[in-house]
């Protein structure tokens, strides 16, 4: 599993929303926000459990006098809230919510691995399932896996039937069903139990991998571009030696054990930093639908 904004989990104990102060610490608070459209639902306990052990030698190793404090949105109109009243010094969005904050931040932080800092979706189908066009699946039954990085993906496969298929298709009556792994999904169109499966292009690769029979019997039927669903961001007015002392660590997530361990409960190989212009084409993506 791919996440782009992982560090801002490396902040948040396992119980509650502000770090045990070490002695001699201030009563500062780092305010962390993290939009529930991002959060990791599915391997919550585990992703905490390794979080906590890192956050614990990142404010020891780092020597930070400040604690950490993070709250979960519910909804933009909530972040909206919290940024006016400065309750915010960074925080983990979507690229939506970017656009309907209007944050302008000069860099965004992103976890990549093999595909890169992108995530791509496919939609894929059996070679001999008899779906010839898009059309096709518009009353069949389409599986995916919904976790934090599939959020753009049904907006992209909404768009995918205005432009190929020339429909407008309301997904909500659409024979889809929700699974709890992107395995299973594509094993329900290898096995015929679905005509159409809607994962990452990593997921695929990965299953392709372990069983390459999958390769032979499936086809990527169509292929979304390279988009950025979320991101971690500091607010742009939010300077200091603190700060620098973060993104630091941040940056060297993937050189030390701790952040070895987190990394690999959320796939990933490294955290990077990236100029803001990056989430160009997402934004012109999300402006056209």
């Amino acid at each position: 599993m791919k996440t782009f904004l992982v560090f801002l989990f490396l902040l948040l104990p396992a119980g509650g929303a502000k770090a045990e102060s070490l002695p001699g610490q201030t009563d500062q608070v780092i305010r962390f926000g993290v939009s529930t459209r991002t959060f990791p639902v599915a391997n919550r306990n585990d992703a905490l459990a390794a979080l906590k052990v890192w956050v614990d030698t990142v404010i020891r190793e780092q020597n930070l006098r400040e604690s950490a404090k993070i709250t979960l949105y519910d909804s933009v109109e909530a972040l909206r809230a919290a940024y006016e009243r400065g309750d915010i010094d960074a925080a983990t969005l979507t690229t939506e919510e970017i656009m309907l904050l209007g944050i302008q931040p000069d860099y965004i932080y992103l976890t990549s691995q093999g595909d890169g800092i992108n995530v791509r979706y496919v939609l894929l189908v059996h070679r001999d399932g008899g779906i010839k066009d898009l059309a096709d699946l518009a009353s069949r039954k389409v599986v995916f896996f919904n976790n934090q990085y599939m959020v753009l993906a049904l907006p992209w496969l909404e768009t995918l039937f205005t432009e190929v298929a020339g429909q407008r298709v309301d997904l909500r009556k659409m024979n889809f069903e929700e699974l709890d792994n992107p395995s299973k999904a594509i094993l329900q169109v290898f096995f015929h139990q679905a005509q159409g499966a809607l994962v990452t292009m990593e997921a695929f690769e990965l299953a392709c991998e372990l069983n390459p029979q999958l390769r032979n019997e499936l086809m990527v039927f169509h292929e979304s571009p390279p988009l950025v669903p979320k991101m971690f961001v500091f607010r742009p007015d939010w300077k200091g030696t603190t700060r620098d002392q973060l993104e630091e660590a941040m940056l060297n997530l993937h050189a030390t054990p701790g952040g070895q361990q987190v990394l690999t409960v959320f796939q990933s190989s490294r955290l990077s930093k990236q100029p803001a212009s990056v989430l160009d084409p997402t934004r012109k993506f999300l402006e056209d639908y």
